[in-house]
């Protein structure tokens, strides 16, 4: 692809314009044929409820294909680190992908207040959904890109938009190759995907059915957050281990204690997890879903509330848990990141329970 490039700056030079469109038109052919086998592999693999979305400009028209309404740019925060890495030699593609993986994983945080605005859709008490509002992030104006410009909070839409361009910077016009956004039908997540000659990746750095790589990079720990659909040389899969080589999939003093569990003693190593992770100082929405991920293994069931940010221009809220133990309510509060013996009556009148059951304004950012 060196060779096709230094074709089309050739023909810049010698003002070929029509030879140089004629090539233009052929790079761009190559990637589509990339998009369609991409697809092809979600749905052999994941199945048929997701969708592709790209850049405005371009002319496939399959029903699988959607048009993103919001221009694609680099963070600007993010800039001086992709164009330093555009001008490495030395370093790998694929490990500049990993190293502004890393770099939004531990600068940017997961905005949950966005869950808050789900809406529950009960039409089918067989299949009862969530749907997410387009205007969180999805389908944006110049004020919320603006108001997002004060703090380090994004979404799945938002990380997906800006890590693909950050990605196709790099590339260069590498037709061969290319980063751009998968999402599921109904909306709820949009992830990134790098797919070309040599293999095809999702690239998911917030998953919220698991912890997701935003939390665990922040703790020091693996990307469990990357899924290679094909990768016959294992040239992403190397990538990976390496850049695992070294970390842990847990924190070792969090193991430590997991391995003293027992009937009697569950909600005292609850509470020196909590103390372990709030010695990491990470954000509350981390903090949240890493305890839920324990407290589920143990087999409680937990109940979402929601805490308002007190002090904020516009009301936020995060996400808390409680669950019942013994006959007793514990709260476990991601603001203050403690766990505590609860009365569910005063929770009720300092929490905001099933909020998806309500109607919100716009929130800007």
């Amino acid at each position: 692809m060196k060779i096709l490039k230094a074709v089309k700056n050739y023909l810049k030079r010698k003002n070929k314009k029509y030879l140089l469109e004629f090539v233009t038109k052929m790079e761009v052919k190559m990637s589509d044929k990339h998009i369609k086998q991409l697809y092809e592999e979600i749905g052999n693999q994941l199945g048929e409820n997701y969708k592709i979305i790209l850049e405005p400009g371009r002319s496939l028209t399959e029903n699988w294909i959607e048009y993103d309404q919001v221009e694609w740019k680099i963070e600007e925060q993010m800039e001086p680190l992709v164009q330093e890495l555009k001008r490495d030699n030395q370093t790998s593609f694929e490990d500049k992908v990993l190293k502004i993986y890393k770099y939004i994983c531990l600068n940017y945080i997961y905005d949950d207040n966005v869950l808050y605005f789900f809406k529950k859709d009960t039409s089918d008490p067989e299949n009862i959904k969530y749907i997410a509002v387009d205007w969180y992030g999805r389908i944006v104006d110049e004020k919320w890109i603006n108001n997002r410009k004060k703090h380090n909070r994004r979404i799945c839409y938002e990380f997906a938009r800006f890590y693909a361009k950050a990605i196709n910077v790099l590339l260069d016009g590498d037709a061969n190759i290319e980063a751009f956004m998968l999402g599921d039908k109904e909306n709820t997540h949009y992830v990134t995907v790098l797919t070309g000659r040599d293999y095809s990746v999702i690239l998911d750095l917030d998953d919220f059915n698991k912890i997701k790589d935003l939390t665990r990079l922040k703790l020091g720990l693996t990307i469990n957050g990357i899924t290679i659909l094909r990768d016959e040389k294992g040239i992403f899969q190397k990538a990976v281990d390496e850049f695992n080589d070294g970390r842990l999939s847990d924190i070792i003093e969090v193991q430590e204690v997991k391995k003293q569990f027992n009937e009697n003693n569950k909600i005292e190593c609850l509470k020196k997890i909590v103390d372990i992770l709030k010695m990491y100082n990470i954000d509350s929405q981390g903090f949240m879903e890493y305890m839920r991920a324990i407290v589920e293994n143990e087999g409680f069931e937990i109940e979402k509330i929601w805490k308002e940010i007190k002090g904020e221009n516009e009301k936020r809220y995060v996400r808390c848990i409680i669950f019942e133990y013994k006959g007793k309510t514990y709260l476990i509060d991601s603001v203050e990141q403690s766990m505590n013996e609860a009365n569910i009556d005063e929770l009720k009148k300092l929490f905001v329970f099933n909020p998806q059951e309500n109607l919100y304004n716009y929130y800007g950012g």
